[in-house]
């Protein structure tokens, strides 16, 4: 069994044992002794939110443990995979979508409303980064005076996949870009953005127009504000970036004018690196995204623009 496979088995394993341990101190009795009776269910649903950078993988991991057919204790067992960006399942936790009980509070004592929402409580969560997690448990904490995910002992977060993020840029254009600035970084990038005479002034060709940046829709994708933190690491020239670096009137003008050479990124998907697959030069000339992305997705660029995308690895990043 090679090891993306246990880490996902060990992950659905880690779940049954979280499902088989409620049903069991259900069945067992509650604060007054009293015992409850549970009905056996049909299926038991191991749902599991996934980061968008994982998802490919964890569908097929998930869909190959369903073909075995599974079960626990007779009951079939099937694990529904949800492919959610990180900040998009943080705003859920905090706005309690999924429902959540108070303490010493049933399932068949909740309204039925709220036995409808906690229906579809997730079991796992895959997510982009720890301090999502913490972010999440902090506003469950708040609200139930406890915590939901366990972050100590045996049971701490661990990252499962990481990834750095790297500047993708097309070779035609890289090799433009290090004539006329030496490097590939988000200065050089700010200067590109900025040339009012585009890809000419640059000395590439009058036929590739404006320099075009791509970077991850920050309101549906979490690597969109780390790219956006790593410019202004560099922009600094230094790793502790503070609320009030970020908020600084002349940084943001530079930011302003940087993110003006994106490409409609209010309307751009989550998978930026698919799209540059798919669209090639329309979606831009490069970007910073992560490297499992651009990796995964290198094939079918130079299968449909046969232009490789140069990898550059950038001074500062999150």
């Amino acid at each position: 069994m090679n090891r993306t496979r246990l880490i996902f088995i060990s992950i659905i394993v880690l779940a049954l044992v979280i499902v088989g341990v409620s049903l069991a101190l259900q069945m067992g009795g509650n604060n007054s002794g009293a015992a409850l009776t549970v009905d056996r269910p049909d299926t038991v649903t191991v749902r599991v939110i996934t980061a968008l950078p994982v998802e490919e993988w964890v569908s097929k991991s998930a869909a190959s443990y369903n073909a075995g057919r599974p079960t626990i204790d007779g009951v079939p067992i099937q694990v529904e995979i949800v492919g959610m960006d990180g900040l998009t399942a943080l705003g859920r936790w905090d706005r309690n979508e999924y429902g959540s009980l108070a303490d010493g509070l049933t399932p068949e004592q909740a309204a039925e409303a709220q036995r409808t929402t906690l229906a579809n409580f997730p079991t796992a969560w895959i997510p982009d980064s720890r301090y999502l997690v913490e972010l999440a448990n902090a506003s469950y904490k708040e609200r139930l005076g406890r915590d939901v995910f366990l972050t100590d002992g045996e049971y701490r977060a661990r990252p499962i996949a990481v990834s750095l993020f790297t500047w993708g840029i097309y070779d035609s254009r890289a090799k433009v870009l290090e004539q006329k600035f030496g490097d590939v970084s988000w200065e050089s990038i700010h200067a590109a953005a900025i040339a009012r005479g585009g890809w000419p002034e640059l000395g590439g060709d009058p036929g590739w127009g404006f320099f075009k940046l791509v970077v991850p829709n920050p309101s549906k994708n979490v690597g969109g504000l780390a790219a956006m933190i790593a410019a202004a690491g560099e922009y600094y020239g230094r790793t502790d970036i503070a609320v009030a670096d970020i908020t600084d009137p002349a940084f943001q003008a530079w930011l302003v004018e940087l993110m003006g050479a994106t490409t409609d990124v209010g309307s751009a998907s989550a998978y930026t690196a698919q799209d540059f697959a798919l669209f090639g030069y329309s979606v831009g000339d490069g970007g910073q995204l992560l490297e499992s992305d651009l990796l995964q997705n290198m094939q079918g660029i130079l299968t449909r623009w046969e232009d490789p995308l140069q990898l550059y690895y950038p001074q500062y990043v999150t």
